[in-house]
Protein backbone atom coordinates (compact mmCIF):
# COMPACT_ATOMS: atom_id res chain seq x y z
CA UNK A 1 0.00 0.00 0.00
CA UNK A 2 2.83 2.63 0.70
CA UNK A 3 3.64 2.04 -2.88
CA UNK A 4 0.91 3.25 -4.13
CA UNK A 5 0.48 6.34 -1.40
CA UNK A 6 4.13 7.20 -2.47
CA UNK A 7 2.93 7.41 -6.15
CA UNK A 8 0.46 10.12 -5.34
CA UNK A 9 2.94 12.11 -4.08
CA UNK A 10 3.99 14.93 -6.34
CA UNK A 11 7.96 14.46 -5.67
CA UNK A 12 8.04 11.35 -6.95
CA UNK A 13 5.26 11.17 -9.78
CA UNK A 14 6.71 9.47 -13.22
CA UNK A 15 8.78 6.50 -10.91
CA UNK A 16 8.17 3.29 -11.82
CA UNK A 17 7.21 0.70 -9.62
CA UNK A 18 10.93 -0.14 -8.99
CA UNK A 19 11.90 2.96 -7.83
CA UNK A 20 9.21 3.62 -5.97
CA UNK A 21 10.00 0.37 -4.36
CA UNK A 22 13.71 2.08 -3.87
CA UNK A 23 12.11 4.64 -2.17
CA UNK A 24 9.83 3.43 -0.02
CA UNK A 25 13.01 0.78 0.88
CA UNK A 26 14.95 4.13 2.32
CA UNK A 27 12.39 5.57 4.32
CA UNK A 28 9.92 4.61 6.79
CA UNK A 29 6.04 5.69 7.62
CA UNK A 30 5.39 7.36 10.90
CA UNK A 31 1.52 7.75 12.64
CA UNK A 32 1.78 10.92 14.47
CA UNK A 33 -1.15 12.33 16.31
CA UNK A 34 -2.82 15.48 16.32
CA UNK A 35 -1.30 18.29 17.47
CA UNK A 36 2.19 16.56 17.37
CA UNK A 37 5.79 18.52 16.50
CA UNK A 38 7.27 17.04 13.19
CA UNK A 39 10.37 19.51 13.47
CA UNK A 40 11.01 22.90 14.77
CA UNK A 41 12.14 26.19 12.80
CA UNK A 42 16.16 26.06 13.69
CA UNK A 43 16.18 21.89 13.77
CA UNK A 44 18.64 20.30 11.73
CA UNK A 45 17.30 19.53 8.25
CA UNK A 46 18.20 16.12 7.74
CA UNK A 47 15.15 14.25 6.33
CA UNK A 48 12.38 15.08 3.84
CA UNK A 49 8.94 14.47 4.45
CA UNK A 50 6.10 13.04 2.12
CA UNK A 51 2.39 13.61 4.15
CA UNK A 52 0.52 10.50 3.23
CA UNK A 53 -2.98 10.93 5.38
CA UNK A 54 -4.01 13.87 7.28
CA UNK A 55 -2.97 17.23 7.53
CA UNK A 56 0.32 19.61 8.47
CA UNK A 57 0.21 23.28 9.29
CA UNK A 58 3.83 24.82 8.25
CA UNK A 59 4.44 27.89 10.62
CA UNK A 60 7.08 30.74 11.08
CA UNK A 61 8.51 32.33 13.82
CA UNK A 62 7.39 36.27 13.28
CA UNK A 63 9.65 39.15 15.84
CA UNK A 64 11.41 38.84 19.44
CA UNK A 65 8.12 37.64 20.63
CA UNK A 66 8.20 33.88 18.92
CA UNK A 67 4.54 34.52 17.25
CA UNK A 68 4.01 31.68 15.23
CA UNK A 69 2.30 32.73 11.88
CA UNK A 70 0.30 29.87 9.48
CA UNK A 71 2.08 29.95 6.19
CA UNK A 72 0.92 26.42 4.46
CA UNK A 73 -0.91 23.46 4.93
CA UNK A 74 0.05 20.45 3.84
CA UNK A 75 -2.48 17.36 2.69
CA UNK A 76 -1.89 14.24 0.99
CA UNK A 77 0.79 13.85 -1.92
CA UNK A 78 2.54 17.33 -0.66
CA UNK A 79 6.28 17.21 0.37
CA UNK A 80 7.59 19.65 3.42
CA UNK A 81 10.91 19.95 4.32
CA UNK A 82 12.46 19.93 0.75
CA UNK A 83 14.80 22.62 1.78
CA UNK A 84 16.83 19.77 3.05
CA UNK A 85 17.92 18.68 -0.20
CA UNK A 86 20.40 21.54 -0.86
CA UNK A 87 23.70 20.78 0.32
CA UNK A 88 23.74 24.59 1.65
CA UNK A 89 20.57 24.45 4.21
CA UNK A 90 21.34 22.87 7.29
CA UNK A 91 18.76 24.06 9.57
CA UNK A 92 14.64 24.13 8.99
CA UNK A 93 13.44 27.41 8.22
CA UNK A 94 9.77 26.70 9.63
CA UNK A 95 8.28 24.83 12.65
CA UNK A 96 5.62 21.58 10.72
CA UNK A 97 3.16 20.61 13.38
CA UNK A 98 0.49 17.81 12.74
CA UNK A 99 -3.23 19.18 12.56
CA UNK A 100 -4.78 16.77 13.18
CA UNK A 101 -3.55 12.40 13.03
CA UNK A 102 -1.28 12.33 9.92
CA UNK A 103 0.64 9.40 8.62
CA UNK A 104 3.94 11.00 7.19
CA UNK A 105 6.79 8.88 5.40
CA UNK A 106 10.17 10.49 5.92
CA UNK A 107 13.25 9.98 4.21
CA UNK A 108 17.00 10.44 5.49
CA UNK A 109 18.62 13.59 2.42
CA UNK A 110 21.63 11.05 2.30
CA UNK A 111 19.43 8.23 1.78
CA UNK A 112 17.56 10.10 -1.33
CA UNK A 113 20.60 11.48 -2.80
CA UNK A 114 21.84 8.15 -2.67
CA UNK A 115 19.26 6.82 -4.87
CA UNK A 116 18.96 9.39 -7.17
CA UNK A 117 22.65 8.72 -7.49
CA UNK A 118 22.47 5.58 -8.48
CA UNK A 119 19.70 5.83 -10.42
CA UNK A 120 20.03 8.87 -12.78
CA UNK A 121 16.53 8.40 -14.64
CA UNK A 122 15.18 8.32 -10.64
CA UNK A 123 17.45 11.70 -9.52
CA UNK A 124 16.09 13.60 -12.75
CA UNK A 125 12.66 13.10 -11.82
CA UNK A 126 12.68 13.98 -8.34
CA UNK A 127 14.70 17.15 -9.06
CA UNK A 128 11.93 18.02 -12.00
CA UNK A 129 9.14 17.45 -9.57
CA UNK A 130 10.86 19.51 -6.94
CA UNK A 131 11.61 22.60 -9.17
CA UNK A 132 7.80 22.46 -10.02
CA UNK A 133 6.81 22.32 -6.68
CA UNK A 134 9.36 24.96 -5.49
CA UNK A 135 8.70 26.86 -8.33
CA UNK A 136 4.81 26.91 -7.47
CA UNK A 137 5.97 27.79 -3.73
CA UNK A 138 7.73 30.71 -5.08
CA UNK A 139 4.99 31.95 -7.14
CA UNK A 140 2.28 31.51 -4.29
CA UNK A 141 4.52 33.57 -1.82
CA UNK A 142 4.78 36.26 -4.76
CA UNK A 143 1.43 36.80 -5.01
CA UNK A 144 0.63 37.20 -1.34
CA UNK A 145 3.46 39.36 -0.99
CA UNK A 146 2.54 41.56 -3.96
CA UNK A 147 -1.29 41.37 -2.07
CA UNK A 148 0.15 42.49 0.81
CA UNK A 149 2.13 45.59 -0.35
CA UNK A 150 -0.96 46.83 -2.05
CA UNK A 151 -3.19 46.66 0.90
Amino acid sequence: MLRKDLSEVELFHGLSSKQLSAIKGAGSTKQLAAGATIFTEGDDATHVFCVLHGRVEVTITLGDHHDQAPVHVCTPGDVFGEFALFHQVDQRTATVRALKEVSIFCIENSCLKLEMESDHELGYRVMHNLSAILVRKISKTTRELRASLMW
